[in-house]
């Protein structure tokens, strides 16, 4: 199989953004996800959103990053994964603004820029599993003869 540019600078982002993702999911479960929740929540604290709220979105997040990471990394449906993505960062940007944390907040807004770009140019998205399970592989180039 014979990558264009595009292609490979499309999946070599997507990789390098789902080992981001996967990695904040997998060392936030691997260090207790209690752990997590309560020192989150505990950051939350001054901010509108109700306690039980952001206890309960706490103990989700790493598990989010970690299928959103992991998806990625495969290139496994990944239309579905970068919709859910920025979905995900949206909920995050309003406990973060909720809570103005502005540096935080413009941080997300730059992996809401990624996910926006990753969708936008799915097209390019030939290096995933996407393609196998789908069976539709980008065409070998033919000799001519």
């Amino acid at each position: 199989m014979s990558l264009n540019n595009k292609s490979l600078a499309y999946s070599l982002l997507r990789i390098a953004f789902g080992v981001n993702f996967a990695g904040h999911g997998l060392i936030r479960i691997y260090n207790g996800v209690g752990t997590f929740a309560s020192t989150t929540a505990e950051h939350m604290a001054r901010s509108p959103l109700p306690h039980g709220l952001t206890l309960s979105f706490g103990y989700a997040i790493p598990f989010f990053e970690a299928v959103l990471g992991l998806t990625l990394i495969l290139g496994v449906f990944t239309r579905l994964t970068l919709v859910c993505g920025a979905i995900f960062m949206m909920a995050l940007t309003i406990g973060i603004t909720a809570n103005q944390q502005w540096e935080v907040a413009s941080q997300q807004l730059i992996y809401s820029v990624v996910f926006f770009l990753l969708l936008f140019l799915l097209e390019h998205n030939a290096l995933a599993l996407d393609n196998y399970l789908r069976g539709t592989l980008p065409a070998r180039p033919t000799a001519e003869i």
